[in-house]
């Protein structure tokens, strides 16, 4: 109502008319001057921050809609929330708006707003309630979250006897990372049309309503109204509801990130296939990004994060690298394939100094490896600069690789000499840190050439083997200590004698 009152009382509406309007003015005139002001700074803040992409009429459709925000922006003309302590059905609370404002969503376009003070958020909380004054007349009754039981094995097996009996893999995937075979289908859409694609419950960092085990209560409860995302809290009892998002929270993984990787020496080099290996091995979790410099651009990333772990051993580097991917593409459905390229310098710098970031530059270039989920095959590549043609194919290709795809999981290991000597080909010496990067191409979202997602630089360095004296100075100094031993307790039996 403060919508119209305090700001667009003449503002022509469907079925409006000049009593309405007079009518309207003359109950403004009542109501205490800082309503006023509480409708006019929840538009103004609104108008400067928020509808550049929820749009000036609430629509959702602001000019930076579209390509550059993922998911599409909220209608709020339409009165559907996702996100809510309220049962579905029923209008968010004012604290779920407010809370969805200050936090933001994690793995969407939607920021936290921390520049705005509590009243600030509030007023434009009353400002957006206003495109859909309708759905506000029921006022939303928040359920009670209670405090959450404490996790234990039992708990945890429970909840995964629940996420089998409800189904949950049919969109989340066995193992929880948003490979269900229903998340594949062309039909699996929110209510406006939008494609929907089911959660990774294993990247905590892309939960939207929030990765705690009270977030993850909260959203089973409520469900995510609008989306194929049902809500459990009549079908489920609250302590099925807790064990099922205990199990859930069980699904993440820990992400590790840094800014260099160690590689060990070891005798062989294991297979890809051999995952508890590998397993075993250190790794360094690399946060990716749209490609944003040059045209085509990438605003939505689809893969955040890879995970790169490094063995070596006399004569070759190994490199394996992993993420998830929710359908896997060959290329042969009529998008591009997906795929995946390390970056290294051709030369290594004596200081800090690195080539430009992507596809380095004239006066340094990179040495490119690239597989193909089309011919699973990794080339050789370089590059001076993001030109046309800016890829030059090696010659000699000294690339070896084995891939594996399974449960939404990428695994592809590279492997080359440690040196090639092509002077095209970075030369990997052991203790020296070699700047590396990477670029993903998810070949479902169209993903390929300069529209793709990026990581900055990192480092891999190979752990120096232990010296000699490592294996040889402790045995002799306790075969020595031994003979000393044996020396005085003669002397002292002598002495005794």
């Amino acid at each position: 109502m403060l919508h119209d009152i305090g700001i667009n009382a003449f503002h022509s509406k469907p079925g409006g008319n000049t009593v309405r309007k007079i009518v309207i003015l003359a109950l403004a005139m009542l109501l205490p001057a800082g309503a006023f002001a509480d409708a006019n700074k929840g538009k103004m803040l609104y108008d400067a921050w928020c509808a550049q992409c929820h749009g000036y009429e609430g629509d959702g459709k602001g000019y930076a809609s579209g390509n550059y925000t993922l998911p599409q922006p909220r209608d709020f003309t339409k009165g559907t929330y996702k996100f809510r302590t309220t049962p579905s059905g029923e209008p968010p609370t004012d604290e779920d708006i407010v809370r969805s404002t200050q936090k933001g969503n994690p793995g969407t376009s939607m920021p936290p707003w921390t520049r705005f003070s509590d009243e600030e958020v509030r007023s434009i909380v009353e400002y957006i309630k206003s495109f859909d004054e309708e759905t506000f007349e029921l006022q939303g009754k928040a359920f009670q979250i209670g405090k959450a039981p404490s996790p234990s094995d039992a708990l945890i097996k429970q909840g995964m006897e629940i996420f089998e009996k409800a189904k949950c893999w049919e969109c989340h995937g066995r193992a929880g990372r948003g490979n269900g075979e229903k998340g594949w289908q062309s039909d699996f859409k929110n209510d406006g049309g939008t494609r929907a694609w089911p959660t990774d419950l294993t990247h905590n960092w892309e939960y939207r309503n929030f990765p705690a085990v009270e977030d993850i209560y909260r959203s089973i409860t409520s469900g995510f109204d609008g989306t194929p995302m049902a809500s459990f809290q009549t079908s489920y009892s609250e302590q099925d509801r807790w064990a099922l998002s205990h199990y859930v929270k069980s699904l993440q993984v820990t992400r590790k990130t840094g800014s260099a990787l160690t590689a060990k020496k070891v005798d062989t080099i294991p297979a890809v296939s051999d995952k508890k290996q590998w397993e075993a091995v250190a790794y360094i979790d690399l946060p990716l990004s749209g490609q944003l410099i040059f045209e085509p651009r990438q605003f939505i990333p689809v893969v955040t994060n890879i995970r790169v772990r490094s063995l070596y051993t006399d004569a070759e580097v190994s490199i394996l690298l992993e993420w998830t991917d929710k359908r896997p593409n060959k290329g042969s459905d009529g998008h591009p394939a997906d795929a995946v390229r390390l970056q290294f310098p051709v030369q290594l710098s004596s200081g800090a100094e690195k080539p430009y970031f992507y596809l380095g530059d004239s006066a340094h270039p990179v040495n490119l490896w690239y597989w193909r989920a089309s011919d699973d095959q990794a080339v050789e590549f370089n590059a001076s600069g993001q030109k046309e043609n800016a890829m030059v194919t090696q010659e000699q290709n000294n690339i070896r690789v084995e891939s594996e795809y399974s449960d939404g999981l990428y695994r592809i290991l590279l492997r080359r000499p440690l040196a090639t000597g092509d002077k095209n080909d970075i030369t990997f010496v052991p203790d020296t840190f070699i700047p590396l990067s990477v670029t993903v191409y998810d070949g479902e979202h169209d993903e390929q050439a300069d529209r793709a997602a990026i990581s900055a630089w990192y480092h891999v360095m190979l752990e120096p083997p232990a010296p000699l004296k490592v294996y040889v100075l402790p045995p002799a100094a306790a075969f020595a200590c031994i003979g000393a031993s044996l020396f005085i307790r003669k002397k002292l039996k002598k002495l005794k004698t």
